[in-house]
């Protein structure tokens, strides 16, 4: 028998609150609307663990977690500790301070890619940041883009109120088609700064594609810059460039690295990044290198590693994949997980779309938050048998469309 959903009538109502007083782009969670009418919630009052209350006082266990930041879980003890001992002492100070330089080595002590490294505040910051640098490198303007990289103007030239003249320096390329890359570059040689290339999409990069991307680039005298801002810190600390031992010219990092502080960081080559082009490049901002951001990836640096997190991630994530892709296959429903343990991704066959809707919709109302898009996330607070109940609630679900 079908579970009664959940009430989210103060959902509801919040969001008819903030149209009238929040521009909606700028908001993290824009959707809203949009999964509203799917049933669910659109605004959280507490989370702890890998679980959140929505402001209805629903509890549900989460496999967004933030939409990525969230590793070793919300509200996590360690980190809490960790920052508001840092908080006493002060967050942001008008000189540097040394856990800059610590957390510095320390990144680049972990990371095979990171020769040399530059703090800053959220993942479109870091993807830009690499972005201005490459071309500051190679004295070019143009960018050859895949994935989504941010809200920069460079990154979405065809948004409202980017300008029509930046759109020529943007070029999307098609994830995984080496060819198609090749034919950009040929079309635009000698124009190219970079190719920012985010890793990990769908079902993940297919063989050779990602050391492609890097030699095509240098190949036409360009950079290759790995956007790791999902992927990092879950499939390896350094990201799909560790896992699959690539070394780009530049990586971004961000989300899952900080635990829910705005931390991020790009790194790279120390020849590029320590030259005059690079060192003269201004991307200075009041809340980079904030200590709560610095402290909090020192931290998770620190967990993962005493709690082999990241074997962790791929433990679950395995199981998960597995166990729900059996229990769709079982059931007849054309619903699927791809891509990596730490990150599954969900894929929908459109001709059974509603019935996957109704199965996501079902697992909703027994308190499991599975997105219908985005991909999900792992993390150290989800336990194994939180993965076992989800793939029940999965069977459940799927029982329920009988």
């Amino acid at each position: 028998m079908p579970v009664k959903p959940y009430n989210i009538q103060q959902s509801k109502a919040l969001l008819d609150r903030s149209d009238e007083l929040i521009v909606r782009g700028c908001q993290g969670h824009k959707r809203s609307h949009d999964m509203l009418e799917l049933g669910y919630p659109v605004f959280t009052q507490r989370a702890a663990g890998a679980r959140f209350w929505d402001v209805d006082g629903n509890e549900y266990l989460d496999y967004l977690m933030g939409f990525g930041p969230i590793l070793l879980g919300y509200n996590d003890p360690v980190i809490n500790a960790a920052v508001q001992a840092q908080m006493e002492e002060g967050t942001i100070y008008s000189t540097a301070h040394p856990k800059e330089l610590e957390v510095a080595e320390m990144l680049i002590d972990l990371i095979p890619a990171v020769e040399m490294l530059g703090f800053l505040i959220g993942g479109s910051a870091a993807t830009s940041a690499a972005v201005r640098l490459a071309r500051a490198y190679t004295g070019r303007d143009k960018v050859i883009r895949s994935g989504y990289h941010g809200w920069h103007d460079w990154s979405r030239t065809e948004d409202e109120g980017a300008p029509s003249v930046i759109a020529p320096l943007t070029i999307e390329a098609p994830y995984g088609d080496l060819d198609a890359l090749e034919d950009i570059f040929k079309q635009n040689d000698n124009e190219v700064a970079c190719v920012i290339m985010e890793t990990i999409r769908d079902s993940g990069p297919p063989e050779g594609f990602l050391q492609g991307c890097v030699d095509m680039a240098h190949q036409y005298g360009a950079l290759c810059i790995f956007d790791e801002v999902k992927v990092g810190f879950r499939v390896a600390y350094g990201g799909a460039g560790e896992y699959y031992g690539v070394t780009p010219d530049l990586t971004a990092f961000a989300k899952a690295c900080a635990n829910g502080y705005p931390g991020s960081f790009i790194g790279g080559r120390k020849d590029i990044l320590g030259s005059p082009q690079c060192q003269s490049s201004w991307m200075a901002a009041t809340f980079h290198c904030d200590l709560p951001s610095l402290v909090a990836i020192e931290t998770v640096v620190k967990e993962v590693k005493r709690r082999d997190g990241i074997a962790y991630q791929w433990k679950i994530g395995n199981r998960l994949i597995e166990g729900i892709n059996a229990a769709c296959e079982e059931g007849g429903l054309g619903y699927r997980l791809t891509g990596t343990g730490p990150m599954p991704t969900p894929v929908m066959e459109e001709e059974d779309k509603d019935r996957c809707i109704a199965m996501l919709q079902g697992c909703l109302a027994r308190g499991y938050y599975l997105h219908p898009m985005h991909p999900m996330f792992l993390t150290l607070s989800h336990t194994e048998q939180d993965i076992e109940d989800t793939i029940t609630a999965v069977q459940e679900s799927i029982a329920d469309l009988e």
